[in-house]
Formats: structure tokens, C-alpha cells, sequence
């Protein structure tokens, strides 16, 4: 084999490394990107029961103008295959729920959003 014909199979090796770490690495973004949509959409879900608690009488189980006594059984709150979920604070008036992704960013730490409920509006911020 002569040196020219050597050195274009070396630039093809090359060029199939490349591509292939691009390519690992696309699927790596893409996977946080849409672990924190899926995150985002479940936590707005948990929301909508927070609020629903806050202003459901006691009777019927919600806590008649406060979050405070709100558990994760009392709004749906369970972990699934996106992330695990906890009730950060719930106070009379605000209410922070956290999500913990199951894939790791790259950062390497775990993706996390958060959402905080006030009975005026829910807010959700992207941790990681």
C-alpha cells in the first residue's frame, strides 16, 4: 500500500471518529433538553393540583386558602421515569415543588427545574 492511499484511510478513521463523537454528543443535549421539557410539563401538571388544593375547601381535602398540610398525595406528586418530585416548601401563600431528572446534565449534575405556586401565578425556573 503506498504512503498516499495509508494516509487517506488515516483521514477516514478520523472523519468517522469525528462523527461519531458529534453525533454522542447531539444525543446527549438532545436527552437534557427533553428531559427538562418533559420535567417542565409535569411540574406545570402539579401546579394546576397545588392551586386546585389551595383553594378547595377542607372537606373536600384541599387547604381553604393555604398550601400549608400539602402533601404529595394530596396533588398527584409521584416520581416517574423523568424525574423524582418533592415538595420543597409550602407555606400559606407559596408553594415550591422540585424536580430531580434522571439523566445527568452536562455539567454533570442532574437536570432540576423547579416551580413555585403563589395563588396569583406559577413560575417555573430551570435549575439545571
Amino acid at each position: 500500500m503506498g504512503s498516499q492511499q495509508l494516509l487517506l484511510v488515516v483521514l477516514g478513521v478520523l472523519l468517522v471518529g469525528l462523527a461519531i463523537y458529534v453525533g454522542i454528543s447531539m444525543f446527549g443535549s438532545n436527552a437534557e433538553n427533553d428531559t427538562r421539557s418533559a420535567m417542565i410539563h409535569d411540574l406545570q401538571t402539579f401546579g394546576a393540583s397545588a392551586s386546585s388544593y389551595y383553594t378547595k375547601i377542607q372537606a373536600l381535602g384541599g387547604g381553604r386558602g393555604t398550601f400549608t398540610g400539602m402533601t404529595p398525595g394530596s396533588i398527584g406528586l409521584k416520581d416517574n421515569a423523568n424525574a423524582r418530585y418533592f415538595i420543597q416548601t409550602s407555606d400559606k401563600d407559596l408553594c415550591v415543588i422540585v424536580g430531580m431528572g434522571r439523566i445527568v446534565a452536562s455539567n454533570d449534575d442532574s437536570v432540576q427545574v423547579r416551580i413555585e405556586i403563589t395563588p396569583q401565578r406559577n413560575t417555573i425556573k430551570i435549575v439545571n
